[in-house]
């Protein structure tokens, strides 16, 4: 479970949020829309404990979390399948498992011939890929994703799209997944929330644990 509690944020004294509350329960799929500058990835960053509020709370209940960003950011001089192994000894595996693990979720990913390619030989798509796998290996409680395809070509973004909702559907991740594009949440997303010029403005989808804060300013009417 995700929870935040009257957080508050800003950087060089602009507010990026000022009280948000907001739950996002075990196994849910929430989207994150609005426009650039709204504080989509800020929220993201919050999250994962990159960056401390100024005020409020934000908890994970001890869930483990995985990343996923506009770029694949893999290690160059590490094959796809090392880029994998990295993240799962980091998480506790022994080399043998963690070696079994990455082979599998590159095969899940429909990757496995290209195990011992490096980044470099890999297009950006198929570098996405590595990424998601990479993601999903280490089995987290709490999937956080920033734009993962936005500089893919259309085929390359449905491609994908269907690789994670299968992903999610499987595992029965929590994710929380920001988009300019509302489309790519369609048949994913439970709860889509829409960010603009300094909070929480708006939700899309209607839920009763969303607590949502009126920057000055701001009109909330719908």
């Amino acid at each position: 479970m995700i929870r935040l509690d009257r957080v508050s944020k800003s950087f060089n004294g602009l507010p990026v949020f000022s009280g948000l509350s907001l739950m996002v329960h075990p196994g849910e799929v929430v989207g994150l829309v609005g426009p650039s500058g709204a504080g989509k990835t800020t929220l993201l960053r919050l999250i994962a404990g990159l960056t401390r509020p100024d005020s409020g709370i934000v908890t994970t209940a001890g869930s483990r979390l995985s990343y996923v960003f506009q770029e694949a950011r893999l290690l160059p001089w590490r094959t796809a399948l090392e880029n994998v192994v990295v993240a799962l000894r980091a998480a506790g595996f022994n080399q043998a498992d963690a070696r079994n693990e990455a082979r599998l979720w590159l095969k899940r990913v429909g990757l496995a011939q290209f195990a011992d390619y490096y980044p470099a030989q890999l297009s950006g798509g198929m570098q996405q890929r590595v990424a998601l796998a990479r993601a999903f290996a280490v089995h987290p409680d709490v999937l956080l994703l920033d734009e993962p395809f936005s500089h893919l070509d259309d085929g390359h973004k449905q491609e994908l799209r269907d690789i994670l909702r299968r992903l999610i559907r499987e595992t029965g991740v929590t994710v929380v997944y920001v988009t300019h594009a509302l489309p790519e949440l369609d048949g994913l997303a439970s709860s889509i929330l829409y960010l603009s010029g300094g909070g929480l403005v708006h939700n899309l989808v209607r839920r009763e644990d969303v607590v949502i804060p009126t920057p000055a300013g701001i009109n909330t009417a719908s």
